[in-house]
């Protein structure tokens, strides 16, 4: 389970059997993720490591990555490696489930301020698209009577094609795109695109 975050998708994998790894950057959510799996008959293993650097080769069956694991980018650097990584350290013929914002659906449909939630606890969110680099810039501002806290988060938004094409370099074949998590084929008014690839046999 790359980009983990607190563990949600590999506990549930765990309880339905699977032996699972996840792994994310963040201490704070790695740290999350084995408190949230303490009581599990079967708790995942958490690892904090980036996807970027994982270096392990043919040791699993499948690999998730959801949200915008894919395409996050610190220090003018991007982490499409992963999908490399990834092909490593899959088995031959292990799946690899990918879940990524549609830029075109994201850009025709941007909300470039937005507020979540009233009253003394809120949150702010500011978003701008680069074009010329494909980045969405969201600035986040959480309000609470403590005070304010602010954050950046910044990710590349991928079209079809180009995912298309990073999955092909890497090695994967058999790439097909869905709507969503149904056996709905993409279409151009899908928010997000849910793509299964597999390491060929």
């Amino acid at each position: 389970d790359i980009g983990c975050g607190f563990g949600r998708h590999s506990i549930e994998l765990a309880r339905r059997g699977f032996d699972v790894l996840g792994i994310d950057p963040s201490p704070a959510m790695i740290a999350a993720a084995q408190e949230n799996s303490a009581a599990e008959g079967k708790p995942p293993q958490f690892l904090r490591l980036r996807g970027e650097d994982l270096a392990v080769r043919d040791e699993f069956d499948a690999a998730i990555c959801l949200f915008t694991t894919l395409g996050q980018v610190a220090d003018q650097q991007d982490n499409r490696q992963l999908l490399h990584n990834t092909f490593r350290a899959l088995r031959p013929g292990g799946y690899l489930v990918l879940e990524i914002p549609q830029r075109s659906w994201v850009v025709g449909n941007l909300k470039t301020d937005e507020q979540f939630g009233e009253g003394e606890n809120y949150t702010l969110v500011a978003r701008s698209f680069d074009r010329e680099n494909t980045i969405l810039h969201e600035h986040f501002t959480l309000v609470s009577p403590a005070g304010q806290r602010k954050f950046l988060l910044k990710y590349r938004l991928f079209s079809k094609a180009e995912i298309d094409r990073l999955l092909e370099g890497a090695g994967f074949v058999g790439t097909t795109f869905f709507e969503g998590y149904s056996d709905a084929h993409l279409h151009e008014n899908s928010p997000v695109m849910v793509i299964r690839a597999q390491k060929p046999a």
